[in-house]
């Protein structure tokens, strides 16, 4: 709801991919910034209090972004600020759920959990985009904040039914030292290096398109309504595909099914971005997140089953950021829309990523190579 809303309010103030890109980027920047060291912090304090503050935090923005809103006192440099604040939580609180969630449950149920907590969040990408389309084309873009803002409100008061992660770091040990060791162990782990940087690369070319939305949706004469049925189309394909990744054994063939899927959702996102009639857009645009939410759960559950529980807040963290590029990722699209043309600003950068993907399977004996050991524990000695 918080992301319709804000694409269609900067796309109101501006009418410009340029600047839904800029905004994205205000937001996007910070949040890498505090992603880096949002891990250390997952490690050495009491989680579910890291959760609390930034839930609570998210509610106060939101709520006064609506009120400017319902006021006509919004103006775009208070939309850049409160993006930019509002990147400094996010920073904090995406290693925090990272590190949190496989702590409740066994190794061997690491896997369900990864694909419950994506369901979670495939789920609300399905519902609340075509509720929020409506509701903001009915009574305006504050309800839509309004409505984040209650949700977020939820979120806080859930912080006080969670079981406690106990601090897995001492804390008087120093933070940029403890930041390095989780640098460290993805750089001399060649299956976390590589998966890593291909989760950057396509959440930044490719996720990126989501952020200048109602520039592209533009192009075939569609308003909010039609902003909202888009963003639902992904949320529904990205449920499909975390589903059939559940479901799957791929064994052998992890590697392959990893990129694949990757494979899958640049090259859908590509033909989307020349198709001729919205219909088809939605269309492919739904096929195409079903292999990105395959992609997605597919690489984290490979990484979350390796990585060690005392790195696992940095190192989660540090592969959290690719949340932040896939907002960050609407500054390239935007900025390609307005020099090229919005099609071309949605199609360039998944060529960027097939063509990544392609060295990689030529080259990354290690990746395509991966299995799917659910029950083994690995560690980077075992890659380097």
């Amino acid at each position: 709801m918080n992301v319709v809303a804000l694409s269609i309010l900067v796309f109101d103030l501006t009418g410009s991919s340029l600047r839904l890109g800029l905004v994205a980027a205000a937001n996007a920047l910070p949040t890498i910034l505090f992603n880096l060291f949002g891990g250390v912090l997952a490690d050495r304090m009491e989680t579910r209090l890291l959760l609390r503050i930034t839930a609570l935090a998210t509610t106060a923005m939101l709520a006064t972004l609506a009120v400017l809103i319902a006021t006509d006192a919004v103006e775009l440099w208070q939309v850049f600020v409160l993006a930019a604040l509002s990147g400094v939580v996010i920073g904090i609180d995406n290693p925090t759920r990272q590190a949190y969630f496989p702590s409740l449950v066994p190794p061997r149920a690491t896997k369900s959990a990864v694909n419950l907590n994506g369901a979670m969040m495939a789920s609300a990408s399905v519902v609340m985009p075509t509720i929020g389309g409506i509701l903001i084309a009915a009574f305006g873009t504050s309800t839509g904040f309004f409505v984040a803002a209650a949700g977020y409100g939820l979120m806080t008061i859930s912080t006080w039914l969670l079981p406690a992660r106990k601090p897995v770091v001492d804390e008087a040990r120093n933070v940029f030292r403890e930041f390095s060791q989780g640098v460290s162990f993805i750089a001399r782990t060649r299956i976390f290096a590589v998966i890593i940087g291909l989760n950057f690369a396509s959440m930044f070319f490719v996720f990126g398109y989501i952020q200048i939305l109602p520039a592209f949706v533009s192009e075939f004469d569609g308003g909010d309504r039609q902003v909202g049925f888009l963003f639902s189309a992904a949320g529904i394909g990205a449920l499909s595909g975390i589903i059939a990744a559940g479901r799957i054994r791929p064994g052998r063939w992890l590697g392959w099914t990893i990129l694949g899927a990757a494979a899958l959702f640049s090259a859908l996102i590509f033909t989307a971005a020349q198709a001729p009639h919205y219909a088809i857009v939605l269309a492919l645009v739904a096929i195409g997140h079903f292999g990105n939410g395959m992609f997605m759960i597919t690489s984290m559950t490979a990484l979350q089953l390796r990585v060690p529980d005392e790195l696992r807040g940095r190192v989660m963290g540090i592969y959290a950021i690719n949340q932040s590029l896939a907002i960050l990722g609407g500054l390239w699209a935007g900025t390609m829309g307005d020099v090229i043309s919005v099609r071309w600003g949605v199609a360039l950068g998944p060529v960027v990523v097939l063509s990544l993907i392609a060295i990689i399977a030529l080259t990354q004996r290690q990746v395509t190579g991966l299995r799917d050991d659910v029950d083994e524990r690995l560690t980077g000695k075992r890659f380097a």
